[in-house]
């Protein structure tokens, strides 16, 4: 569940006169990094404020998203261990009907 309404993406220019430019080579994956807006949930207590990263599809279908992270340093080390490891992975927990 993500709780932020309006994230600033990595890799896009701040809104220009209420346009976001998209900065993503055309036909191109890629990952955004991005800090989530901070959410008043009661009158003490917030959440938001976390880095989070999602992978789009060269369409900009966001295909992927992860968990907060508590620094941008952290997550970039997430992308950077998925980019890693995801080529060589393989699919467990389900079985395919042949």
């Amino acid at each position: 569940m993500s709780l932020s309404a309006d994230p600033q993406p990595f890799g896009q220019d701040a809104p220009v006169g209420g346009v976001e430019q998209d900065l993503r080579p055309a036909g191109q994956a890629i990952f955004e990094i991005y800090r989530a807006n901070r959410v008043k949930l009661t009158s003490i207590l917030f959440s938001g404020e976390d880095w989070r990263w999602r992978f789009r599809s060269a369409t900009g279908l966001v295909v992927a998203s992860g968990e907060g992270f508590a620094s941008e340093c952290e997550c970039l080390a997430a992308v950077d261990a998925l980019r890693a490891g995801a080529g060589t992975a393989t699919l467990r927990g389900r079985s395919i009907p042949g």
